[in-house]
Parts: structure tokens; sequence; C-alpha cells
């Protein structure tokens, strides 16, 4: 009979093994031997999924269970838990209070609940919390107070947050010193303010102008999906670097040349189709400098980089005024050396009156 080397092992790295499967594997190895038989009480990592052959009520006793068994006094590094609109919301709760007075460190919650979850209030006051991701909740998370999680790197929101202080509404992340990545999704707080003095990554998906200002000085990489540009917002982005923008409505060229200037210290440059085409709509446009002095690359995709197509159906227009391109690359200071990516089937036309009236 062959040695089990692998039972010999230090409880350590049986734990790493066990991160690399489903949680349910993982208890299911208790039957191996008495060796294994509590390893898996002291996982730091568990992720609880909503399957079709797990249904809610199956999966809330799974997670009661688990959670009453498990070592108590083992930390929880990273809580991760999907479920659906049938799930008892008080339960979700209680789960995510375990998980925060046991040092979570990531925590992402995942469900088309069609009910206001409140969470507790210690979840927004964590100090062990590095990432926080609340995706798909329909009605959105209530939050007593503000957010004053002093270590959170990274925050992902596809909800509304509703907070018992006004006031901080329209400013949510202001006790969030450390935030280095935000998503947005869907969040509808009209003139948001953001002001994040460790902000790297931004990324905006909305459908109506929400954006009031933005402050955040080290700020390399910006992605901005709206039916329309922002008019009148302030803008503080000394060190971006990347931008990429989808705006798919009816928006104004004179609202988006301001934006465009707004970002005018971007180096690399992705525009959909939608985007660029409001430009045909500004005869002024030759008369008018580069918003980015210091392109090095300008790209024109018809998918928006995160795979939104938007209305214009640029798959039926295939033609794109060749003053857009120039007005976006002459006389800038890298003209020479700049890269401009468009799709192989865009024809750039020389600009006629009318022309896109009748084309569009």
């Amino acid at each position: 009979m062959e040695e089990d080397r692998i039972s010999q092992l230090p409880d350590e790295i049986l734990q790493q093994i066990l991160s690399l499967i489903s949680i349910h594997e993982a208890v299911k190895t208790t039957i191996l031997s008495k060796r294994w038989q509590h390893v898996w009480r002291s996982l730091s990592l568990l992720r609880f999924h909503r399957t079709a052959a797990a249904g809610s009520r199956v999966l809330s006793r799974f997670v009661s269970q688990l959670l009453s068994l498990r070592d108590s006094s083992a930390p929880v590094h990273d809580f991760h838990f999907s479920f659906d609109g049938r799930f008892p919301l008080p339960f979700v709760a209680e789960c995510v209070a375990y998980a925060v007075s046991h040092g979570v460190r990531s925590l992402r919650l995942h469900a088309p609940a069609h009910r206001t979850l409140r969470l507790p209030a210690a979840l927004f006051a964590s100090t062990t919390l590095r990432e926080l991701e609340l995706r798909q909740l329909d009605e959105g998370i209530h939050i007593p107070g503000h957010f004053s999680l002093p270590n959170l790197k990274t925050l992902y929101l596809e909800t509304q947050l509703y907070f018992d202080d006004y006031d901080v509404e329209r400013e949510p992340f202001a006790g969030l010193p450390e935030l280095e990545r935000l998503t947005l999704r869907g969040y509808p707080i009209p003139r948001l303010v953001i002001k994040a003095p460790k902000l790297r990554v931004l990324e905006i998906f909305s459908y109506e102008d929400v954006v009031g200002e933005i402050s955040a000085p080290l700020l390399t990489s910006f992605t901005f999906r709206c039916r329309r540009p922002w008019g009148d917002a302030k803008m503080h982005l000394p060190s971006l670097e990347e931008v990429r923008l989808n705006i798919y409505g009816d928006g104004s060229c004179r609202d988006l040349v301001w934006m465009l200037h707004q970002l005018a210290n971007a180096t690399t440059v992705t525009l959909t189709l939608d985007t660029i085409r409001i430009l045909e709509w500004d005869f002024d446009l030759h008369e008018k400098s580069s918003p980015f002095p210091n392109i090095k690359r300008l790209k024109v995709v018809r998918r928006s980089p995160h795979g939104y197509i938007g209305n214009w159906c640029p798959q039926v227009n295939n033609k794109l005024q060749r003053r857009v391109i120039d007005y976006m690359t002459l006389g800038t200071l890298n003209s020479d050396s700049l890269m401009v990516e468009i799709p192989d089937d865009l024809v750039l036309i020389e600009y006629e009156p009318g022309w896109w009236y009748w084309q569009l």
C-alpha cells in the first residue's frame, strides 16, 4: 500500500489545497481519514454559490451548519456569497456579521434580491476589509451612518445605497482613505462627488449623467459609459494616462468637447464609434485644438470596453469623417509617432456638407 504523503503535509498547505475546490467538496474530505476530519474547519476562504441543484433552503441549511461547526478561532479572509431573491435576507446579514467578526478581508455579495438588504453596521466600520463587492442587489443596500473603512482598497457597487445620513449621499466615499479601485454600475446619485487621494482606477457605468466632481490626483485609468457626457462637472486628474469612453445616446457635442478637455492628460484614449460620431455634429471642429495634447495612442472600437454596442448601429454605417480623427490627433506633441487604430471596415471620408444627415 502506497504511503499517503499528502496527509502528512502541514495544515496550512492542506488548507491551501482545499481552497482550490468548492466548499462542498472541501467538507466531504472528512471521509478520507482522521487526519482530514478537522482540516476544513479552519478554512479562511468561504465561498457559497446557489446552483440549480442547491436551492435556497438547502444552501441556507448548509451555510448555517458549516459556520456552527467551523473553528470559531479561525479567521475568515474571503467570504463570497451568491444567493437569490428567495433567500432569507436576515440570515445573509447574520453571515456577514460572522465574517466581519472574524476579520474578513474580501467580502462579495451577489444576488438579484428584490428587497432592501440591511447589513450590520459593523461591516461599514471594519478595519480589516480590503475588498467589498455588492452586485445586482436590485432594491439597494441600507447603510447606517456612512462608510468608515480605513483599509478598503477595492469597491465594486452594482446597487443603490441608502444612507441614514442624507448629507453623505453625494459624497459617499469620503470615509475610504485607502481606496485604489472603484467601480460603479447603475449608481443613480445625481451630482456625485468622488474625492479619493489614492484612487488609481475608476469605472462608471450609468444611464444618466451622475458626475458632479472627481478629484483623484493619482488616478491613471478612467472608464466611463453613459447616455450623454457631463456638462459642468469638476475634474482634477493630473496623473491620468488611460481613458475609455462610451457615450451612446444623443449627447451634446459641446458637452463632449468640454468633457474630453477635462481628461486632457490621457496618453491612451479608447472611444466607441457612438462617442466619436457625436463630434461629427460640431461644424467648427477644425478650428479647435486636440483635447489630448499628450496622446500617444487613439483607438476607435465598435464595442465599448465592457462589451456594450451602442445605438448608432455602426455595422450599417461604416463611414466616419476624417476631420474627427484629425481633431483628436493633429497638433499633438506625439503626432509623428502617434498610433491610430480604427476598425478595418471603417472608411474615413472627407467632410461633405449634409453627408451625415443622409447617411445615418
